[in-house]
């Protein structure tokens, strides 16, 4: 036993069909990098989960879920996962994208011919849409690009 305490980490959790939340990754809080934790609970939940830790302060959860009741907050990776190689993709038709979700927080859109996703995006769904979190992750995303031809 490793008898760690006071360390910042992360736990990805999936709902079950019982509605129980299991854990299915913990890792160590990122300072850093294109997308985060933190970068989901600021603009799901109105506060900078990093100056948190920092400060040693605690959310106001009551205010931070307030009105959040039955909503899905998620963060989607736009991965390339078309099939085409990106030297025959010309453009990702983002607006098009944003049109399939009731709810984008925030997109982030990136430089696919230098790294391999399109964007980043967070999104807030209600419970009862969750087909557009489905959607989603169902997609290849073809059709949001145009290729040459």
């Amino acid at each position: 036993m490793a008898k760690i305490k006071n360390f910042p980490v992360h736990i990805e959790l999936r709902r079950n069909s019982n509605d129980i939340l299991l854990p299915i990754e913990v890792n160590p809080i990122r300072f850093g990098g294109w997308c985060s934790t933190a970068y989901l609970s600021f603009l799901a939940h109105g506060f900078n989960s990093y100056l948190h830790f920092y400060y040693q302060k605690k959310p106001d959860w009551c205010k931070a879920l307030q009105g959040k009741d039955r909503k899905l907050f998620s963060m989607v990776i736009l991965d390339n996962s078309t099939g085409k190689n990106v030297s025959e993709i010309t453009s990702f038709d983002y607006d098009k994208l944003l049109e399939k979700f009731e709810n984008p927080l925030e997109l982030r859109k990136i430089d696919y011919k230098q790294y391999p996703i399109f964007g980043i995006l967070f999104i807030e769904t209600r419970e009862d849409n969750f087909m557009e979190i489905k959607n989603i992750i169902d997609s290849n995303l073809s059709e949001f690009i145009t290729v040459n031809k």
